[in-house]
């Protein structure tokens, strides 16, 4: 999706513990977008955590059960099962207005408002207090460390200027951002922001963020990079991958593509071919069941063989079929095994008018009783990372 956007996660595995060696079979999840959560008020901002909590996206306690190793009677031996749920939630570095969606928000900054490499850390720490409130409810965070559609769409940003890249606000389209992708002087600047974020020290932790894999689920590298334009430097996701994993060190916050504008811009091959990309993140709109099965099943053997996760990151509905639509997009989404985050949770919602869905509309019942249902749901993917695993 090209305006700005967030998320949420819900999360649950079961590790169950042998003598002499571990089972893992994970559920699935379910999660959400909440791009600009961390700018709304203290008393909003803690509206939406808890109805993560009250949807249950959130651990549970340790849970018991017989299984004996192989060759064994049940009566000889007890291994335990230990199940967990957590939520994950996605948000962005990018600016936001004050306001933004009829909310609380104040007005942010992007980290590189004035000048490119000129870094204000408002929007970090701010981020950082998010994480400070969503660690105790067992909430981790998805962190976009950019926004494709600031590069003259949605937004204006630092980069735009330096590089003199083409602006159309997106009213004429999105505009072709090539320049940002394949100059070297760009990549480089870039580079030196994700380093800035890696290394931000956390003020509610007091460690930085690149080891933070308590609070933080994963590092995206852009949200949508390319987005609705050539595919003009295929290598580029896998480098930026490289150089977050040269902070990230064996850390067990993973880094995800950040996903694409349908499902071929989100599966390139080359995604699955770089060790230091993990999950490669799925954005598609179109909630045709029909459709949205086939584009999963013809990519989700290339993931398992190629050792990445798949994860249903982006889609969404509006209109006066809104939560039909959504119902039967998770039903379809549950069959496949693959974890999925609706677009987008937001106080307030909009309605049919909009994709934003708050817990006073019907599509909210049935997306909390959807991920309910996917939680029981055993997937095709391990996500030691939020089940207390790593």
């Amino acid at each position: 999706m090209f305006f700005l956007q967030p998320l949420l996660l819900l999360a649950a595995t079961a590790l169950t513990l042998h003598p002499s060696h571990w089972f893992v079979a994970a559920n699935d999840f379910a999660g959400a977008n909440a791009y600009f959560l961390h700018t709304l008020s203290a008393a909003d901002r803690a509206s939406v955590l808890d109805a993560m909590q009250s949807a249950d996206m959130k651990r549970e306690q340790p849970s018991f059960s017989r299984f004996p190793p192989d060759g064994a009677h049940s009566s000889d031996t007890m291994a335990e099962t230990l199940i967990f749920f957590c939520a994950v939630l996605r948000v962005f570095i990018t600016r936001v207005g004050a306001g933004a969606k009829g909310s609380s928000a104040r007005a942010v900054n992007d980290l590189e408002t004035v000048a490119v490499g000129s870094y204000d850390d408002t929007i970090l720490r701010l981020i950082d207090t998010l994480a400070s409130e969503a660690h105790p409810r067992d909430i981790k965070l998805v962190i976009a460390m950019h926004d494709r559609y600031a590069l003259g769409c949605w937004d204006t940003d630092a980069y735009v200027a330096k590089y003199a890249l083409p602006v159309t606000g997106c009213v004429n389209g999105v505009p072709d951002s090539s320049k940002f992708y394949t100059n070297a002087n760009a990549v480089a600047d870039f580079d030196k922001r994700l380093k800035h974020i890696l290394n931000f020290q956390s003020p509610a932790f007091g460690v930085p963020w690149h080891q933070l894999s308590d609070a933080i689920f994963s590092f995206e590298i852009q949200n949508e990079g390319m987005g609705h334009m050539n595919q003009v430097a295929p290598n580029w996701w896998c480098d930026r991958a490289n150089v977050i994993r040269s902070v990230l060190g064996s850390t067990g916050i993973k880094i995800s593509t950040g996903g694409g504008t349908d499902m071929a811009t989100s599966t390139q091959s080359q995604f699955f071919s770089c060790t230091n990309i993990q999950i490669v993140a799925l954005h598609d709109y179109n909630v045709d069941p029909t459709y949205v099965a086939s584009k999963i099943d013809a990519v989700k053997g290339i993931a398992l063989s190629s050792g990445k996760r798949l994860l249903y990151e982006e889609f969404g509905a509006l209109g006066s079929n809104k939560q039909s639509q959504l119902l039967a997009v998770t039903n379809t989404l549950i069959s496949t095994g693959v974890p999925w985050m609706f677009w987008e949770l937001m106080k307030p919602g909009k309605g049919s008018s909009d994709y934003e869905v708050w817990t006073d509309e019907p599509s909210w019942t049935t997306l909390r009783a959807q991920s309910l249902a996917t939680r029981k749901h055993v997937g095709e993917f391990g996500w030691p990372e939020i089940d207390g695993g790593a």
